[in-house]
């Protein structure tokens, strides 16, 4: 069973606060072959030595639970090379066996080789402690770990930096010794010291567990069977290889059997569905007794997943098999169960995408559930869970460049926490893209939000299918979101009933939207969160009479047109307007010159009468990876006239930023275009600075904006404060 990842954080803050005031620590596991030995953990200024931050390590992973204190070891001692050489000293050692320490000690005061060659063959990881902050990371690494790493006798070893709460995570695989986080490693498994971003941290979620490190090493028999959540790993970098050769072998199978099409992704996405919902069912055997202490003790036993596939069912000859019969059953079972809460990704019947009677759709589906089996996408953290699984699929999923999938997630992050969605809101994105507006607002609410209150629309079938799925991974399954070829949501708008109804020119001309002759009513929304095209080169301009009874719904394009055509996002922050509720909000991304040149002053004018703004945010050229395009973020609400008639007598107040550092630059690799991360550098010791979890920061202002941003709505009117910062 894999524990928690904040156990880890939440055992050192209490190693902290015990041992603050404090200045010796004795140990509770064996140092050397000693046991019981006490330590100085303060230095002359009683500050933290390095001896506090070893006992703090070694503290921490065993109160997790990662490790057991019979399995470590400190201060060991193996000779190098031959039993008479001189030794070499790891600062901690974990052991694949509880027993080792009686080796150890028989070795020491027998020299026994055969005492030797077991410590050898059953050592899974080495830990150096320092307390330079990272001065000489690069010689740690070169001078110390990586001869003991060489110890270990098995292909795979692990080995840990940690230098004054900085922690550096490494494997030896094979002849190699590479970052244990295979993102890290730049040249993949030909990467020399040079390749490793040895500038970069690792958080404290990526320690692997015992039992993890051993299934590194040794084939565990499992019976996946009687398994349930708990018993699945994390996606975290530790699997980034294992997942990305999962991941090339499903698509590889789907090419095979000629399922690479429109089908056999709507077949993939639909049996991560059942993934998904099949970790969630495992919770509880009844998820409508909400008090554990009211439960029978089989009540609060988890259910065993049903996501899975034997060998013998994998190595079927025919579906004529009962083995792959079997299978077949079990996922039908979970289909016809998670249709009932995926509505808009599952079918109502299992058959209808799924022909469970051919054998190229069976493949694809034995291959996703071989592949993904043993890794929990519910309990895994969100941005690995994004850049390992989400982007892989995603890259695949379209007919364009990767580079459009790479969306800088610090920006959308930052406007989601400006806007701030809460609780019970409706929230749309009009052109929803991949959801990553939706997906981020899922996401930082604590999983508050109900994902049946997330909408979005795109023109593009592609697009819609990878919200469904980044909404899979990151959210609940059950946003609205639909394809709506051609005009998209500048013509089509949900109606109170979830479907989209398309405008009638003949009688919602200039922005005359509630004009019905039928019981229709459009919905209106909380929040609106959207990055609209906009730019010279996406602007809409009438080509045929239907394009232009289609624009004239809008009443920009009669007060604010230039010549016969409008920026696109004009029309968008229109529409925006429109299907918000009365006390709405809205975050938006324009193009710079729409909130500044001349051409576009009616526009904001007309803004301003319908709208109090909040806020602007001036960023950058190329943050979307666009050339030469400044963006700004506008950030507004919708007052009833009356409250923004008083609001301007007042002349409010709007806060205005201009953003410079957003933490990523963009970068070009074979024609296609990427965010580059950049880190926070510390200006006294030029090291990459850490949050308190230990994942490195990056070198952005949106955090402290955001902070800025809410002392500054203290000072604004209460209504402003309950939209924007007021806790719902």
């Amino acid at each position: 069973m894999i524990k928690h990842p904040a156990n880890f954080v939440e055992t050192k803050n209490k190693f902290d606060s015990e041992y603050k005031n404090l200045d010796s620590y004795t140990a509770n596991i064996p140092v050397h072959l000693t046991v019981g030995k006490t330590y100085k953990i303060k230095g002359v200024k009683n500050e933290p030595n390095e001896e506090f931050f070893k006992w703090q390590f070694i503290h921490s992973i065993i109160n997790s639970g990662l490790y057991p204190k019979d399995f470590l070891g400190v201060e060991v001692h193996f000779p190098k090379g031959n039993k008479n050489s001189a030794p070499i000293k790891f600062d901690a050692a974990v052991f694949d066996d509880s027993t080792w320490f009686e080796y150890y000690t028989e070795w020491h005061t027998k020299k026994t080789q055969e005492s030797l060659d077991w410590l050898r063959k059953h050592l899974l990881g080495v830990i150096e402690f320092k307390k330079e902050n990272s001065k000489d990371i690069e010689g740690v690494y070169n001078q110390q770990l990586k001869p003991a790493l060489k110890e270990s006798e098995n292909d795979f070893c692990m080995g840990v930096i940690y230098d004054t709460e900085r922690l550096y995570l490494f494997q030896k695989k094979g002849a190699n010794v590479l970052r244990l986080d295979e993102g890290y490693n730049t040249k993949e498994e030909k990467s020399s010291t040079k390749d490793l971003s040895l500038h970069l941290t690792d958080a404290y979620y990526k320690i692997p567990s015992l039992e993890e490190l051993q299934k590194r090493i040794y084939s565990i028999e499992l019976d996946r069977s009687k398994r349930t959540i708990d018993d699945l790993d994390l996606v975290t970098g530790f699997y980034s290889k294992q997942l990305t050769d999962g991941i090339s072998n499903i698509l590889r199978v789907m090419d095979k059997v000629g399922m690479k099409s429109q089908r056999g992704y709507e077949i993939l996405i639909q049996i991560l569905a059942l993934k998904i919902y099949d970790e969630k069912r495992s919770f509880s055997t009844n998820p409508h007794a909400l008090l554990d202490f009211y439960k029978s003790d089989d009540e609060t036993k988890k259910i065993n997943l049903l996501f899975y596939i034997t060998e013998e069912e994998r190595n079927f000859a025919g579906l004529g098999d009962d083995t792959i019969q079997n299978f077949i059953s079990r996922m039908r079972t979970l289909y016809n169960e998670a249709s009932q809460r995926y509505h808009y990704i599952l079918n109502r019947t299992d058959a209808e995408t799924i022909v469970w009677e051919k054998e190229e759709h069976i493949k694809i589906i034995s291959e996703v559930v071989e592949q993904l089996q043993d890794y929990s996408f519910v309990k895994s953290h969100k941005s690995d869970l994004y850049q390992i699984v989400f982007y892989k699929f995603a890259n695949e999923f379209s007919k364009a460049d990767k580079g459009q999938f790479i969306t800088p997630i610090p920006l959308i992050d930052f406007l989601v926490k400006i806007v701030n969605p809460r609780s019970s809101e409706k929230i749309i994105d009009p052109t929803v893209g991949i959801a990553d507006f939706l997906s981020v607002s899922f996401v930082n609410s604590n999983s508050k939000l109900e994902d049946s209150n997330l909408y979005g629309v795109d023109v593009d079938e592609q697009m819609v299918r990878l919200a469904q799925l980044n909404m899979l991974l990151n959210g609940d399954g059950n946003a609205v979101l639909k394809t709506k070829p051609g005009y998209g949501s500048i013509l089509s708008k949900f109606d109170d009933r979830d479907e989209l109804v398309d405008l009638q020119p003949s009688l919602h001309k200039n922005g005359n939207w509630h004009n019905w002759k039928d019981q229709t009513k459009l919905k209106l929304f909380d929040v609106v969160l959207t990055n609209p095209p906009f730019g010279d080169d996406r602007k809409f301009e009438p080509k045929t009479s239907r394009d232009k009874e289609v624009i004239e719904c809008y009443e920009l394009w009669d007060i604010a047109r230039s010549g016969n055509s409008i920026d696109l996002g004009l029309v968008f922050l229109e529409n925006a307007y429109r299907i918000l509720k009365e006390n709405g909000r809205m975050g938006i991304i324009l193009s710079n010159s729409i909130a500044s040149i001349d051409r576009w002053e009616i526009a904001r004018e007309w803004l301003m009468k319908k709208m109090r703004i909040v806020a602007l945010f001036d960023l950058p050229s190329n943050v979307f990876a666009d050339t030469g395009v400044n963006t700004t973020l506008i950030v507004a609400y919708k007052p009833s006239d009356k409250e923004l008639e008083k609001l301007q007598k007042n002349n409010y107040s709007v806060f205005v930023k201009d953003i410079h550092r957003v933490g990523y630059e963009v970068r070009t690799s074979k024609r296609v275009k990427f965010f580059n991360h950049l880190y926070r550098m510390n200006e006294q010791t030029f090291e990459v600075e850490q949050d308190g979890e230990g994942n490195p920061l990056l070198d952005e202002e949106f955090t402290s904006t955001a902070e800025d941003f809410k002392n500054w709505c203290l000072g604004q009117e209460k209504l402003l404060q309950d939209l924007f910062i007021a806790p719902k």
